[in-house]
């Protein structure tokens, strides 16, 4: 690969973490905002108290990720459960590898000085 391919390969990349972050930020905001709109209204019609508490962030976060996944599995449980079971397998390859790592770095803590 030429340099300047590289260059703009790294820029490109560069440019991509920087729309992420920003929509992420975005994202968060409107979460926030939609949060606070929704109590707002369930305030007015008096139904906040009806509640066990009020509409959070980490609620709507819930709502936006089971959208996703509905979308990603598009109805196909069969499909659906593939994915949970491909991501469950990333997962336990992830802490089975860190927790090498971990090991491997024991010994030079642990180790006389």
């Amino acid at each position: 690969m030429t340099q300047q391919n590289e260059q703009q390969r790294t820029r490109m990349l560069s440019l991509l973490r920087d729309g992420e972050r920003r929509m992420l930020t975005q994202l968060s905001g409107l979460l926030r905002s939609c949060a606070d709109e929704i109590n707002a209204e369930l305030d007015k019609e008096e139904l906040l108290e009806t509640l066990e508490q009020p509409i959070t962030v980490e609620y709507l976060s819930g709502v936006v990720q089971h959208h996703l996944f509905e979308r990603l599995h598009k109805g196909d449980m069969a499909a659906a459960q593939r994915m949970l079971s491909q991501y469950q397998q990333d997962i336990e390859a992830m802490l089975s590898k860190e927790q090498a790592l971990e090991e491997q770095e024991a010994p030079l803590v642990n180790a006389p000085a």
